[in-house]
């Protein structure tokens, strides 16, 4: 018989056998031991129905939720327990092998489904693992445990209009794990579970934490010092110190006419990267050369009601055919598939005007990925700049100072028509200084 010591509460050790320092092991009754840091065994034993957690990367989420889930299931007969990601791909990635691996295969009532990505345990309780991005497919479900994990990135409703019903008819207990996203979707869930000045959460049954990734011991500092090297202030407060920051500011917060512009003159014997955006008014485009670990922009062309073709005879009749020899485009990706009167795309024009070396990603970067790329050159959270500007790039300089967010969201507000030449510096910034995503490189933290 499947079964769990009667206090899962009082369950202790690790579920990762291959994690350094971290073991499984089977008490005498024939129970499983887990073992979790101070932090996660924290929220593990707190009886509150709606739990909440932010926290940072790698500060161990995945650990706790399939803790969670194991023991959910496991400590009474027929429980409905399910796990849903943002998307089915990113719950089969997250969690699915660390489920398989730890529970032991006496526990199991069959063979995982590895279509449906589900686990039916003897005691009669399941496991299921879903995505969001499918809301139908979660309707009518009755669950006795629900985690909803990288909830930042869940579509709006899908808790308040899908999800939270299947909790009702069974008094079943959430667990909402994620980090901060701007001041949407978790945000919201996190405040139900602060304390008031009485020391009681905001509403009844709900608690919540913060924790940053350092809050985890198998986190070394030197990686969060790297990490503060790879990231721009913006995006390490956020990701490794779950802070939540408003995204209604400006899109380039920390680009300052005192630090970041100054004079770069132009080289003709150094390399080019000329980042292109194909906006048809402006057509705009940037001209950068790297010193050593620096990025300098020393010159931008900004043409009204032009063409493709209206830039590359700009810059060769600018810097002459031998030009050509020394630049790579890094354009934006939709140039491959936009056609012309003529039948060729914008990146095919370029190749006829003799630019050979064109570099851009098949997948279209996020523009997320691309501002932070641009971010963390003008300034890291170690309070480095990498990013100069000329100072007659005054187009670009604009973008940078004035392009502000939409109130309330992520996304940059394009009604002042000034984010192009931003756009433009960000194809080449993020295809060779992207913002490194960090993993963690043993288990299934993250």
């Amino acid at each position: 018989m499947l079964f769990l010591p009667a206090q899962t509460a009082a369950i202790r050790t690790n579920l990762f056998p291959h994690i350094p320092r971290v073991r499984r092991v089977m008490d005498s009754s024939g129970g499983l031991s887990i073992k979790l840091h101070p932090g996660q065994n924290t929220v593990f034993r707190s009886p509150r129905r709606y739990r909440t957690v932010v926290a940072g990367r790698r500060w161990g989420k995945s650990t706790l939720c399939v803790v969670e889930l194991i023991c959910a299931a496991a400590a009474k007969p027929r429980q409905n327990c399910m796990y849903v990601a943002p998307s089915h791909a990113m719950a089969r990635q997250i969690v699915w092998d660390a489920l398989k691996e730890s529970i032991p295969d006496s526990w199991l009532a069959k063979k995982p489904n590895e279509t449906n990505l589900e686990i039916r345990l003897k005691n009669g309780s399941k496991i299921m693992l879903r995505g969001s991005d499918n809301p139908d497919s979660l309707r009518g479900i009755k669950l006795h445990f629900l985690v909803m994990d990288e909830f930042q990135d869940f579509k709006p409703d899908t808790y308040s209009k899908v999800l939270r019903a299947t909790l009702s008819d069974t008094n079943g207990r959430l667990l909402t794990i994620g980090t901060p996203k701007g001041y949407a979707n978790i945000y919201e869930l996190y405040q139900n579970g602060i304390a008031r000045d009485d020391g009681k959460p905001r509403k009844k049954g709900w608690a919540s934490w913060q924790f940053k990734t350092a809050d985890s011991p198998f986190v070394p500092d030197e990686e969060i010092e790297s990490a503060r090297n790879d990231l721009d202030p913006h995006s390490f407060s956020q990701e490794y110190e779950a802070n939540f920051l408003a995204m209604g500011g400006r899109v380039y917060y920390d680009f300052s006419r005192d630090h970041n512009v100054r004079p770069c003159p132009y080289d003709p014997s150094l390399p080019t990267l000329i980042g292109q955006d194909f906006n048809i008014d402006p057509m705009s485009t940037v001209l950068i050369q790297l010193h050593g670990e620096e990025v300098w922009v020393t010159g931008e062309l900004s043409l009204r009601s032009s063409s493709t073709e209206d830039v590359c005879r700009e810059l060769v009749r600018e810097f002459g055919w031998d030009f050509r020899d020394k630049a790579t485009v890094y354009p934006d990706p939709a140039g491959n598939t936009r056609q012309h009167a003529r039948g060729e795309s914008d990146i095919q024009i370029f190749r006829e005007w003799g630019f050979n070396r064109i570099l851009f990603r098949r997948k279209h970067p996020s523009v997320r990925d691309r501002i932070a790329a641009v971010n963390r050159l003008i300034c890291d959270a170690s309070g480095r700049r990498r990013l100069f500007i000329d100072p007659s790039c005054k187009h670009l300089i604009e973008s940078l100072e004035k392009l502000l967010y939409k109130e309330g969201t992520n996304e940059p507000d394009k009604d002042l028509n000034i984010e192009h030449m931003g756009d433009a510096l960000g194809y080449p910034c993020e295809y060779e200084f992207p913002v490194k995503r960090r993993s963690h490189a043993i288990g299934y933290s993250h």
